[in-house]
């Protein structure tokens, strides 16, 4: 672990690697942007551009699939998602480098997280902010990136916070191309997966269950040669969590019955699920969900997960300010593999 100083003017909110890892992109309460360069001799981040992005906190920022150029999204407090694009002829450090394309401005609360869609979904961007609502953009046109449409809407809480719950909004694709879209999305204690149906919108198809505070995070893994999903979540209860989720086909008439992890409860009914009426005596997939394993050992609250490319190896941090490395094994047990602090 080697520190370098970022020059935020106060708290950095959240970073973002591009897809090969040379580029490093933060944002900060200072409500500014800033992406770094990694200079492959020396092994040190180099500033490349810095900018004023938006009018409050900014407290996401995601890059794009490389297939779709050079683009960041930005999220803040000032409720607006704003795109942007890097121009190569720039100036570096000229605060010009990037070049604003787009701002989608239909949150009426805060934003806290968003993310771009895996490239085989096309140029599509998904946010949930403190009004509660899943939102899903589309770049219809890529051919102008400064066009972005609203194309999904879903009401994931019926009733907002009454005050601002910092970071306890998350979201997290699905990213295999082998399995339908879907997405985990985490309003405050609550882990719900929705899937796009057959009728083209989003339903409600599980529930990650057992958490007992506000969850900071959640990490959907890449499932390279495996037959079932695995998503993480860590949570202000201290807990790491880690979910198994697998396909059957079930009736859709005996659907609700048959979803033993995934029925919904009333809180669920209350989380607008926009599930249309599906024709009798046909299938689809129902998710059947099961947590491998859950772990303490930070001692504190969590607040990050994220896996490795090929999501074997998933890493966490916590209030105990160390990073946390966790591995399967051959029981599909997963165990602490190595503790990173800043002094090891």
């Amino acid at each position: 672990m080697k520190p370098f100083n970022s020059g935020h003017e106060d708290l950095v909110l959240d970073v973002s690697y591009d897809f090969y890892g040379r580029h490093l992109a933060t944002c900060s309460a200072d409500q500014h942007v800033k992406v770094f360069k990694l200079d492959k001799e020396s092994e040190e981040w180099i500033l490349s551009d810095s900018w004023r992005a938006h009018d409050a906190s900014v407290v996401s920022v995601d890059w794009v699939a490389p297939e779709y150029g050079r683009l960041l999204a930005t999220a803040s407090h000032d409720k607006s998602i704003k795109i942007w694009e890097e121009d190569p002829d720039g100036t570096e450090g000229s605060g010009r480098r990037w070049t604003r394309l787009a701002t989608l401005n239909d949150s009426s609360g805060a934003l806290y997280g968003i993310q771009f869609a895996p490239s085989h979904l096309g140029l599509r961007l998904a946010s949930i902010g403190n009004d509660g609502v899943l939102r899903i953009y589309d770049a219809l046109e890529p051919q102008d990136l400064r066009v972005w449409t609203l194309t999904t809407e879903v009401k994931v809480l019926a009733i907002p916070p009454a005050h601002q719950l910092q970071s306890a909004f998350c979201l997290s694709w699905c990213p295999t191309r082998f399995a339908p879209e879907r997405l985990a999305v985490c309003v405050l204690d609550k882990a719900l997966i929705y899937q796009r149906g057959r009728n083209g919108k989003l339903h409600n198809v599980a529930r990650l269950t057992g958490h007992n505070g506000l969850i900071r995070s959640v990490a959907w893994a890449p499932s390279i040669g495996r037959l079932y999903q695995l998503v993480a979540t860590g949570c202000k209860d201290g807990k790491v969590r880690i979910f198994k989720i697998t396909e059957s086909t079930v009736s859709a008439t005996n659907k609700n019955n048959s979803m033993t992890s995934s029925q919904l409860t009333k809180d669920d009914s209350e989380s607008q699920t926009l599930n249309d009426e599906e024709p009798e005596n046909t299938t689809e997939p129902a998710l059947q969900v099961e947590i491998l394993s859950e772990h303490a050992d930070h001692g504190g609250e969590v607040w990050s997960v994220s896996w490795n490319i090929t999501g074997t190896i998933l890493s966490s941090t916590g209030e105990d300010g160390k990073v946390r490395l966790w591995k399967s094994t051959y029981s599909n047990e997963y165990k602490c593999m190595s503790v990173i602090t800043s002094q090891s």
